[in-house]
C-alpha cells in the first residue's frame, strides 16, 4: 500500500505548477478577448485532474484485485492468520473441572469446522476460560491455553469439522467458583493454520 499512497503525493505536488501555467495563459486569453478579470471560473485543467486521480484509483483497485486473483489461483502460502485461513470454532463443550491441591484443570473440546479453502496440516489456536454462575452474564478470566495439532499425511484437515480437546490449568486461588462444568466457560479462535 506505501507505492500508491508515494504516487499520489507526487501528483498533488505536480498538479499546482501545472496549473499555473495554465492560469497564467487563460488570463492573457481572457483579457485579450475581454473577458472576466476575476477568473472566478472552473477550469477544464481541475477537471482534468479530477479525471486522472479517479483513474489512478482504478488502476490501483485492478492491480490489487489481479494479485489476489494470482494467490488465489498459485500454490497455498506456508501459513495463513485466522481471517484467510476458512477455519473457525463453530461449538465448546466443557467436560469436566478438576480443582487439584494447587491448580483447577479445566477440559473442553472444541468443534472446528474448514470450509475447504485449503488443506492443513497444522491447526494453532487460543482457548480462554471464564468463571461463572449458572444463569449469570457475568464472568472472569482465570487463564487461557495454547493447542497446536498436528494432521499427518493420511489424515490432512481438508473440509468438514474436527474435534480438538484442551486443558486450560491455572491457580486454584484465582477464583472461588466450584469446580463445575456448569460454572465455568470456553472461548476459543484460530491463530494460525499451515497449508499443504
Amino acid at each position: 500500500m506505501t507505492p500508491p499512497l508515494r504516487r499520489r503525493r507526487l501528483l498533488a505536488a505536480a498538479v499546482p505548477g501545472l496549473l499555473a501555467g495554465c492560469l497564467v495563459e487563460s488570463s492573457a486569453d481572457a483579457g485579450s478577448d475581454g473577458g472576466s478579470e476575476d477568473g472566478t471560473g472552473p477550469s477544464a485543467d481541475d477537471t482534468g485532474s479530477d479525471t486522472a486521480s479517479d483513474g489512478d484509483r482504478e488502476s490501483l483497485s485492478g492491480d490489487a484485485e489481479s494479485a489476489a486473483e494470482q494467490t488465489d489461483d498459485g500454490d497455498p502460502p506456508e501459513e495463513v492468520g485466522p481471517d484467510g485461513a476458512g477455519l473457525a470454532v463453530t461449538n465448546v463443550d466443557v467436560l469436566s473441572v478438576t480443582d487439584g491441591k494447587y491448580d483447577t484443570t479445566v477440559l473442553a473440546v472444541l468443534t472446528v469446522e474448514n470450509a475447504g479453502r485449503f488443506t492443513y496440516g497444522t491447526v494453532e489456536l487460543r482457548a480462554d476460560a471464564y468463571a461463572t454462575r449458572p444463569n449469570s452474564a457475568e464472568r472472569e478470566a482465570v487463564g487461557y491455553a495454547y493447542e497446536y495439532t498436528h494432521y499427518p499425511a493420511d489424515d490432512r484437515f481438508t473440509d468438514g469439522t474436527r474435534r480438538i480437546t484442551v486443558e486450560i490449568s491455572f491457580r486454584s486461588r484465582s477464583t472461588r467458583a466450584r469446580p463445575d462444568p456448569d460454572w465455568y466457560e470456553v472461548d476459543a479462535a484460530i491463530r494460525r493454520a499451515e497449508p499443504v
